[in-house]
């Protein structure tokens, strides 16, 4: 019984963020991941686009 004791004492400290810090964090996750896709998905464009060329270029 110590253990769920010092469980329920230790749960009873934590800080739960507020809906206000959730939904901010949230929104930032969701816009750096929208970001991030967007510029892989920009570089992985151009990259293969450079690659076929020079597979081209040099009789591939």
């Amino acid at each position: 019984m110590g253990l769920i004791n010092d469980v329920r004492r230790e749960y009873s400290k934590v800080q739960w963020p507020r809906r206000k810090e959730i939904v901010a964090a949230t929104s930032w996750v969701v816009a750096m991941s929208v970001f991030l896709g967007i510029y892989l998905g920009v570089f992985d464009i151009i990259a293969s686009r450079l690659l076929k060329m020079l597979v081209s270029l040099f009789g591939g």
